[in-house]
């Protein structure tokens, strides 16, 4: 129910301690005893009516802050107790914050311990929301929570109770595989526990921690099909993008193979279940936790040095002081723990290189052995190794996955690290401990993943520390920070902060393959477009829904079981997503199903490297029908040569090597063509060249020669983990259709894939070993002290104890991911 406060303005009282409330200013008795008066009467209208939220949210504003400027705790307790807010109220009394007459105490506590759980108190609604879900006897349950409401607690909780022979657990980053595995492991040590769809033994039990494409490489074998399905961020379904498509694909491939499935979808954005549904006739039971037990302190530094703070309930900004420049504000506020988010990855870089410039060396030995430990395993010139010695580091996508981890890892356990830059890699659901966030641009933010980028600060096992024996980080301090540097010249982020106002958004459906897809809304627009002569909208909206139709064909298809073998080959290619590379996908699957019949009677197809054999399959006589130029440049001999020595750096190099060898490649065309004008893609690109039609194209290019060797190092690193993506995420597709088609042998795909056909060693590599932590065991003579159980857990012996302990701080990172030592 929409509520709108702006009618409280008009209250010169309530106004003027509002405003000093929201500026943290300590307020007289008569302002407090006003202002608690009137969430009583806000409390009182949200008892009536328990759609009108937001009075609710209001009175909970004001008593917190009472709470927390002027130590007046008891309508804190009074409101967290009658309200179900428990955590708090537990908090209050187990702290003294507020001293209570000895019964009435020890009623609360008796009250209290019943909403115990997990060695955590839970509030009212997040243990009924949880009962409720566990032992619901439905097919289809949702559950839709802030961050923090113990998501992770009551996966495990629903796998115990289901006791489900198939499990499936779908989560939306590699990041989040061994996370989640580690989890399901602590609490499922006995049962068959997966994470590669490959590790899979033939079992009718197990628990699979899976991202979609790993469970629908599970699902080729039309037998397999899973019992419980619990999809993690189950937003993601609302995106129009390929993985999107693929984890609808897997849960109506699931539910059609098995009518008995139960299926739970989890997240902190979802508005209304119901918009999940992917056939008409679900029914999805929904448990959803509205109240935010946090309240953010939302600050607005402008480029004149202006400070304002925003008060959401009266949608207004209060004058909040002044700084001399954006870089002393975020100097002048910082906190143990600062994140500073920028979209793109080189703005995150750039945006370091800032901070580093302007913090003093801390000079612990922790920072400089850890600054020693990055040095020898990655690069001496990477930028980290300098930063971290300022207790400063920067996350993104383009750092290589190990790299990223362990620098995640010791933000979290290093208190002297207080900086982080990162990008949207900081939503994929790890939990760092962030008390303070400074938001530097908006670009792509909407108002849900606002909120969600919000719900990262202060999470609630940080905020009821016992230690601290404060509240205070109920309220997360939010800083949006506007600079020509990083926004724009004269940047404004004012409309993005009132986005925030309501804390309600509505689900914006771009997935043509949910039911509640408005295709008609969109033909309408076609209409209007028409009316109104407007053409290029009209050919764009005409493009748009002959796509979706082609897309609810393919999918359709892609579904329908009992298919002829003639249909095997159009299978094969439309699940593989390869296609889109092609102009016209349907001319492709004609001529690529009979080159199929053909290619491998290739004069060169028997002794050809499996890259080769990507160029004779995929290009060959079909370049004029490729629509991807990153695909195409395989035709080139000298591009695939170099993804043959790239390929099998990989899996025999370490991340050192790796960097050293192409520093060293880029060294060599320095100087030459290729290297003044080096493609590096959109990311880092700095310079365009000119098309055929005399116009600069994109800038997706670097000159080599005009990089310092650190910079070089550094694009290094860089490149290598574009390079790793494209193997992953494109020409290994490519690869896995050609194994399908039984085009190449089990050998030579094994060999590819893992860098080994030494079937001991490829397990663990399907178990998420790196090829060059492999190798380094297996010189080290540590394989044969490993193997792998029944469980699909590494069991080890005091040998293995011994030599890990020799090792270095990042050998022993990663080889904790799965091992527990």
């Amino acid at each position: 129910m929409a509520v709108s406060f702006g009618w409280l303005k008009n209250d010169d009282k309530f106004f003027s301690s509002m405003r000093k409330m929201s500026l943290n200013i300590t307020l007289n008795t008569e302002e407090m005893e006003y202002l608690l008066s009137c969430a009583v009467l806000f409390l009182e209208e949200y008892r009536k009516d328990n759609r009108k939220n937001l009075y609710f949210e209001l009175a909970y504003f004001i008593v917190l802050k009472s709470a927390i400027n002027n130590y007046e705790y008891e309508p804190l307790l009074d409101v967290s107790s009658n309200f179900g807010l428990y955590p708090i109220s537990n908090y209050i009394i187990k702290h003294d914050l507020y001293r209570s007459n000895v019964s009435s105490e020890f009623s609360l506590l008796y009250q209290l311990s019943k909403f115990e759980h997990n060695n955590i108190v839970e509030t009212y609604e997040q243990r009924n929301s949880r009962l409720q879900l566990v032992n619901s006897d439905e097919e289809e349950n949702c559950y839709i929570a802030p961050t923090s409401f113990g998501k992770s607690s009551l996966i495990t909780e629903i796998v115990r109770e289901k006791s489900s022979s198939k499990v499936a657990i779908i989560v939306p980053t590699k990041s989040l595989l061994i996370q989640t595995y580690k989890l399901i492991k602590k609490h499922f040590s006995n049962r068959n526990i997966i994470f590669h769809d490959e590790m899979y033994d033939g079992s009718d039990s197990f628990i699979a921690i899976f991202t979609q494409e790993r469970a629908l490489r599970l699902l080729k074998d039309e037998t397999i099909s899973f019992d419980l399905l619990i999809i993690d961020e189950a937003h993601n379904l609302f995106s129009y993008d390929p993985r999107s498509l693929l984890l609808t694909r897997l849960i109506r491939r699931n539910r059609k193979r098995n009518r008995n499935s139960i299926n739970y979808y989890l997240s902190p954005l979802i508005s209304d279940s119901s918009n999940l549904k992917v056939e008409g006739n679900q029914e999805i039971f929904e448990k959803k936790i509205i109240s935010n037990i946090k309240e953010a302190e939302i600050y607005e530094y402008k480029e004149s040095g202006e400070v304002r703070k925003y008060n959401r309930f009266l949608d207004i900004f209060f004058d909040s002081g002044r700084s001399t420049s954006y870089l002393n504000y975020i100097f002048e506020n910082s906190k143990e723990k600062n994140f500073l988010y920028l979209r793109a990855p080189k703005r995150v870089e750039e945006l370091s290189t800032l901070l580093d410039s302007q913090l003093e060396h801390i000079g612990s030995s922790s920072l400089m052995e850890l600054s020693d430990v990055i040095s020898m395993n990655v690069h001496k010139d990477f930028y980290c190794v300098e930063y971290i010695k300022k207790g400063l580091v920067y996350l993104h996508g383009k750092l290589p996955d190990l790299i990223k981890e362990y620098l995640e890892f010791k933000f979290s356990r290093n208190k002297e690290i207080k900086y982080v830059v990162a990008n949207s890699v900081i939503l994929e659901g790890v939990n760092l401990p962030v008390d303070n966030m400074y938001i530097m641009n908006t670009n792509s933010l909407d108002g849900k993943s606002l909120t969600n980028l919000i719900g990262r600060v202060n999470r609630l096992n940080e905020v009821f520390d016992d230690e601290r024996k404060s509240l205070d980080k109920l309220q997360p301090s939010i800083h949006f920070v506007n600079s020509e540097d990083f926004n724009r010249k004269g940047g404004n982020m004012e409309n993005q902060i009132r986005k925030l106002k309501s804390g309600v958004f509505n689900d914006n459906l771009e997935n043509p393959l949910l039911v509640n897809f408005d295709i008609d809304k969109m033909k309408l627009e076609l209409e209007k477009a028409k009316e109104g002569n407007k053409i290029e909208k009209v050919l764009t909206l005409e493009r748009k829904l002959a796509e979706y139709k082609d897309v609810k064909g393919v999918e359709d298809f892609l579904i329908s079981s009992d298919l002829d073998l003639k249909d095997r080959v159009k299978r094969i290619l439309l699940e593989s997503d390869i296609l889109s590379v092609y102009f016209n996908s349907d001319l492709m699957i004609d001529k690529l199903s009979n080159k199929a019949d053909s290619i491998m009677q290739h004069p060169e197809w028997n002794d050809a490297h499996i890259i080769d054999k990507v160029y004779f399959f995929f290009i060959q006589n079909l370049e004029s029908s490729i629509a991807k130029m990153e695909f195409l440049r395989l035709r080139h001999s000298k591009a695939r040569d170099f993804y043959k020595m790239f390929t099998g750096n990989l899996h025999k190099l370490s991340l050192k090597e790796h960097i050293s060898e192409t520093i060293g490649y880029f060294q060599s065309i320095k100087y030459m063509p290729q290297g003044r004008e080096f493609y590096i893609g959109d990311s880092y690109g700095e310079i365009g060249k000119i098309n055929h039609d005399g116009k600069i194209g994109k800038s997706v290019y670097l000159d080599l020669s005009k990089k310092s060797n650190k910079e070089l190092a550094n694009i290094a690193l860089v490149k290598i983990k574009i390079e790793s993506d494209f193997v992953s995420y494109t020409l290994n597709k490519f690869i896995n259709v050609m194994y399908d088609l039984d085009l190449i042998s089990e050998e030579e795909y094994e060999l590819y894939i893992y860098g080994t056909t030494n079937k001991s060693n490829s397990e663990f590599v399907k178990l998420g070993f790196s090829g060059s932590l492999i190798n380094k065991l297996d010189r080290d003579r540590q394989m044969e002290n490993l193997s792998i159980n029944e469980y699909g857990l590494v069991d080890f012996n005091s040998d293995f104890v011994k030599y890990i302990n020799t090792q270095d701080d990042l050998i022993k990172f990663e080889v904790n991911k799965f091992i527990d030592i």
